[in-house]
């Protein structure tokens, strides 16, 4: 066998056995890491100051597809809080600074008081997921640096915080995981039950593939029940998300997938289900190696066989085919190399 060919198998062996990494990487820090917000696409945003992004989020294809997110979201909540376009900014454009390793983030206590004014709204329309997003920020105590809306006031009443104390009651979706943040006495209304039953059927309709059905049914319940595990926020890991975009037709037609995929939690698990450990965007502050746990590779096995064998196949196909055709040319121009069967006389000069 081609030389080539066995240190390709091997670069294949080697990278599928790199070890998982589960938290953020290494921060790059420099001026050209921030890219201006585009005005017109996020006129909500520029208002509330977010003038700057991190580069990859400023381009023209992420200011496209997350301004469309911002304002279908922005629609479906109405005018339930002054904080609405403020959380969703910090969210899909998060403020960017060149003297920061990542993203200026809001203070815990503004995301509170934004889940306090749209939470009933939330229920209803399947953005429940959103208030997963506050367990990740801090106070100002915690983080000085966090930052409030200029006129951020907040209300006499307090809140507590997300419990993960009830039990996921609707039965399609206690397959997937057993609790939630969404207290049982909003889950047993029958507007909430008929929202998030609707909900499940219209996503697993609009697929016919096994596969697809079953994670967008997941989607629908994580929209209305997000899932939580001893406290820990989750959400559908972006593996999930990934493969209804690679490999489900329309699935990036329908805007409750659009939103919800395009920034959940990181990772892979058997369940489809990962930690919500940190704020989802700031993953576009990464570069370099991972500096933090490293757990045993979990690649699934099917994965691993397709990215050694798929290309080992290629490469012998490709060199069939050239060894075929070689030997066709020759046939054809009347030209078939013979061995040689000549040999050196015992004397040349006799």
């Amino acid at each position: 066998m081609d030389m080539k060919v066995v240190l390709y198998i091997s670069f294949i062996v080697f990278f599928t056995n790199l070890p998982q990494q589960t938290e953020q990487s290494d921060p790059i820090l420099a001026k050209s890491h921030c890219g201006q917000v585009n005005a017109t696409a996020f006129p909500a945003c520029v208002k509330e100051g977010f003038s700057y992004t991190v580069i990859s989020l400023a381009n023209k294809y992420y200011a496209r597809s997350y301004a469309g997110i911002i304002k279908n979201v922005m629609e479906r909540l109405g005018d339930c809080s002054k904080y609405t376009a403020f959380m969703l900014c910090s969210l899909y454009v998060p403020r960017c600074n060149s003297s920061e390793k990542g993203p200026l983030l809001p203070c815990q206590e503004v995301c509170w008081e934004f889940v306090k004014d749209c939470g009933t709204k939330m229920d209803f329309t399947g953005l429940n997921w959103l208030k997963s997003l506050c367990s990740v920020l801090q106070n100002k105590t915690e983080k000085p640096g966090c930052f409030k809306p200029k006129d951020f006031t907040p209300s006499k009443s307090t809140f507590t915080g997300l419990s993960c104390k009830a039990k996921v009651l609707n039965k399609n979706c206690g397959k997937s995981f057993e609790n939630t943040i969404v207290p049982e006495k909003t889950q047993r209304t029958k507007t909430f039950q008929d929202k998030e039953s609707e909900a499940i059927r219209r996503m697993m309709n609009s697929s016919t593939n096994e596969k697809c059905r079953t994670i967008l049914a997941k989607l629908a319940c994580a929209s209305y029940t997000p899932p939580c595990n001893r406290n820990k926020m989750e959400t559908l890991c972006r593996t999930e998300c990934v493969y209804l975009f690679d490999n489900c037709q329309g699935a990036a037609d329908i805007p409750g997938v659009v939103a919800y995929c395009a920034e959940p939690a990181e990772g892979y698990s058997d369940n489809g289900f990962c930690e919500l450990n940190r704020w989802p965007s700031a993953r576009h502050w990464e570069t370099g190696s991972r500096t933090t746990t490293i757990l045993p590779q979990s690649f699934p096995p099917g994965l691993i066989a397709a990215l050694v064998l798929v290309p080992l196949f290629a490469v012998i196909f490709i060199y069939l085919a050239v060894a075929v055709r070689r030997r066709y040319r020759q046939r054809t121009s009347g030209y078939v190399q013979q061995r040689s069967t000549y040999t050196e006389p015992d004397n040349p000069t006799a």
